[in-house]
């Protein structure tokens, strides 16, 4: 009778510890996700209260252990930089309905450069990295609601990026055609060069 009462017993604590166990991985892998879909690049945890209570917040205790931590000094760096950044496709994905076929066919790195001079936001505003674009504080907001504003600008918009992609387009042609014009040219004085060469070789 003892040994079963200590096999019941020991089942139990067995049970309470998978449950415990099984409770703990599950809020873990929940966190993970949440913090993985929140894109976030470092994580610093601090302690919300001295009681250990849910949901309850003192700011002068978290604001300390900011500081203390050096959080407060890193998000001052980051306001005077470009805090915010995403990948290009990322927002080609996000707003490539919103243009007619035709553009939203463009390269992601090249829509977004069209989208951005189209909505005349400021080069001092972001920064093209090789795959990201970088936004100083609070711009990348304003990019959206400029974008989401009002329907009847799209037209504009659309004609605007049209216009950028054939200003972009012939410039890049004119270059294209002044570099061929400068290798025309050094190749014509090389040749005359050569020639002057051989010239005095055989004078000599």
């Amino acid at each position: 009778m003892f040994v079963n009462g200590n096999n019941t017993h020991n089942q139990k604590g067995k049970l309470t510890f998978i449950s415990v166990g099984s409770k703990f991985q599950t809020q873990l892998g929940e966190l993970m996700d949440k913090l993985k879909s929140t894109g976030t690049s470092f994580v610093r945890c601090i302690k919300p209260n001295q009681n250990m209570v849910d949901h309850q917040f003192e700011g002068g205790s978290i604001l300390s252990q900011l500081q203390c931590s050096g959080m407060t000094s890193v998000i001052e760096l980051m306001q005077q930089g470009f805090p915010s950044r995403t990948q290009f496709t990322d927002l080609y994905k996000m707003y490539s309905s919103f243009l007619p076929p035709e553009l939203a066919r463009l390269d992601p790195r090249l829509f977004c450069k069209a989208l951005f001079h189209a909505l005349g936001l400021s080069e001092n505003d972001y920064r093209f990295g090789v795959s990201k674009v970088f936004f100083r504080p609070g711009k990348f907001a304003e990019f959206d609601a400029l974008l989401r504003s009002d329907p009847e600008n799209l037209a504009q918009m659309v004609a605007k990026v049209r216009k950028w992609l054939l200003v972009s387009r012939w410039k890049k042609a004119q270059w294209c055609a002044l570099s061929v014009i400068k290798l025309d040219r050094k190749f014509n004085i090389e040749s005359i060069a050569i020639l002057m060469y051989r010239k005095r070789l055989g004078c000599i």
